[in-house]
């Protein structure tokens, strides 16, 4: 049995992913929020951290 696939996919395939897996995180949010709003300094901390981690990839351009 080989558990690791290589498998491609269309790039409209990947889209009704993405829309999935954002559809999850607002679904999440809702019925978590009050846990959720609690942390917020940590998700504006991801933000951020993310967010200049890939502006620096970008002008260094790699």
């Amino acid at each position: 049995m080989k558990i690791f696939k290589t498998r491609s996919f269309k790039w409209w395939e990947m889209a009704l992913v993405k829309v999935c897996l954002i559809s999850l995180g607002i679904l999440l949010g809702l019925y978590f929020f009050g846990y959720l709003a609690n942390l917020l300094w940590l998700w504006w901390l991801l933000f951020v951290v993310t967010g200049i981690y890939f502006i620096v990839r970008c002008i260094q351009g790699k």
